[in-house]
This record gives C-alpha cells, sequence and structure tokens, in this order.
C-alpha cells in the first residue's frame, strides 16, 4: 500500500471547470484514481491560489506540480 504525502479535502476550494478537466486528464495519463488524483490537485492549487497574485496560469502549473508528485509516489 503507498503511502500519500498529500491529504486534502475539496470541500474547502472551489474547482473551476478547467481544474476539473485538468484533473481528469492528469488521472488518465497517469492511471492514477480520479479522487487520488483530485485530492492532491486541490492541496496544490490551494496553496498556489493562497500566494499567487496572477491566476492566469494557476491551472497549468498545479497540473504540472500534481504530475511530478505523481511520479515521486509511483517509485519504490
Amino acid at each position: 500500500m503507498m503511502k500519500e504525502d498529500f491529504i486534502a479535502t475539496t470541500d474547502r476550494i472551489q474547482l473551476e471547470p478547467q481544474d476539473l478537466y485538468a484533473i481528469d486528464q492528469l488521472a488518465q495519463k497517469t492511471r492514477q484514481p480520479t479522487e487520488k488524483v483530485k485530492r492532491i490537485y486541490a492541496d496544490v492549487i490551494l496553496r498556489l491560489r493562497s500566494g499567487a497574485r496572477i491566476q492566469s496560469f494557476l491551472t497549468l502549473l498545479t497540473s504540472k506540480k500534481v504530475r511530478d508528485i505523481l511520479r515521486k509516489t509511483e517509485k519504490p
């Protein structure tokens, strides 16, 4: 069983349609459960939104960070 470093509830964050699309794409490309990707994504975007003055590229930046996290957690 894999230990998850990122545990977040999506209750505390509003995900936009582009975020939901990005989550779906990440889940498909990484072959990870959508709920797992959604929890990690919500945690990452919450952290990025809190310090971002410009919000234009948050979906892209978040997707990259989530992909990196998923790659790291796959390795033994």
